[in-house]
């Protein structure tokens, strides 16, 4: 159903990378629709969302609103997938036959997206791509800076570990293979672990995006290397699966092994309160929802946003370590709408 939203009360995001075993990476052919398309009254987006009902998507809300206000933009208006990629198809056909002059994808299966494309670029619709893949001839693909993220987990990893005279044990638990985002999280964390010889990773098993698979990947990862010093899990649900087998095996996920996290969802966060997890990249899906709107400005205006990774037409947003110590400063930033 076609809604128009208004600005809401911010809340805590749920994180989507890895969320969808369906996602696809992005290349995306070089694009010339660069100043071909147009303004039409009164001026309107379009937003075509994996799930109204995630926290995480209505981030991405927040941001759009935010951000609309800024040039002229009118009107908002939505159309729900409920996860499926068929209605997503339909939904964002029928948002381009409303006369909107911008739409914004958050795909469910980013290969459905050219059909979607091509309708949109008929009319003169450009189209931004929100997180999770992107396929076909989209005009911009916004999404986490998620090799920073891997990143910015080794260093926290490195730096709780320093001084260890030892070799010091480290496990991932990583997405699914078919993942877009599985590859830079994980290599992100991998190879700057692999700069410092006084670390080794000793097993990256997945954990199949669910809570129970983040639970068996560390049962077994906590059998088979009994001194592992520390456990990165890829997205928060098999985070919230890992310190149950680490709180099982008599363990502190805060030391003995640290346990790292990454999407910034409320069940890390909730974790993170109970002294159960060390540490979490969180995501910022306000800050995506800003970044599209402004993309399509560009767009409508003759112009090429500036992208992160030009030859895919990426614009890579930044993501932030959460810790128990800057958590409640981040809770902050979260209710009074700066963070998400």
């Amino acid at each position: 159903m076609t809604a128009t939203l208004g600005l809401t009360t911010m809340v805590l995001m749920a994180g989507c990378g890895g969320s969808s075993s369906s996602s696809s990476s992005a290349a995306g052919s070089s694009s010339n629709n660069s100043g071909q398309f147009s303004k039409k009254s009164p001026l309107t987006i379009g937003y075509s969302i994996q799930s109204a009902q995630d926290p995480y998507w209505q981030g991405y809300v927040h941001g759009i609103q935010h951000e609309m206000k800024r040039y002229g933009f009118t009107k908002l208006v939505t159309e729900d997938s409920q996860a499926s990629a068929e209605k997503q198809v339909s939904g964002s056909l029928a948002l381009i036959h409303t006369g909107i002059s911008a739409l914004i994808v958050s795909p469910q299966e980013p290969s459905a997206l050219v059909a979607t494309e091509t309708a949109a670029h008929n009319v003169k619709v450009p189209v931004i791509v929100g997180d999770v893949g992107a396929a076909g001839n989209y005009d911009t693909f916004i999404l986490s800076d998620n090799y920073h993220g891997g990143q910015l987990a080794a260093q926290f990893v490195e730096k709780q570990l320093a001084g260890k005279s030892a070799v010091q044990q480290v496990a991932v638990i990583s997405l699914l293979p078919t993942t877009s985002v599985n590859g830079p999280r994980t290599d992100g964390f991998t190879q700057t672990i692999a700069q410092n010889s006084h670390f080794k990773v000793v097993a990256n098993i997945s954990g199949k995006q669910t809570l129970s698979g983040g639970f068996a990947a560390a049962q077994a990862i906590l059998s088979a290397h009994p001194n592992v010093a520390a456990i990165y899990s890829e997205n928060d649900s098999m985070a919230a699966g890992a310190e149950q087998a680490i709180t099982q095996a008599g363990k502190n996920p805060l030391t003995s092994p640290i346990l790292v996290g990454f999407n910034g969802d409320p069940i890390a966060l909730k974790l993170m309160q109970q002294g159960k997890l060390a540490a979490d990249v969180a995501q910022n899906p306000y800050q995506q929802g800003i970044d599209a709107v402004d993309a399509a400005w560009a767009y409508l205006n003759g112009q090429t946003p500036k992208f992160t990774i030009p030859s895919s037409k990426t614009i890579s947003v930044p993501v932030e370590l959460v810790t128990p110590t800057t958590l409640p400063a981040f809770l902050n930033r979260v209710k009074a709408g700066t963070a998400y």
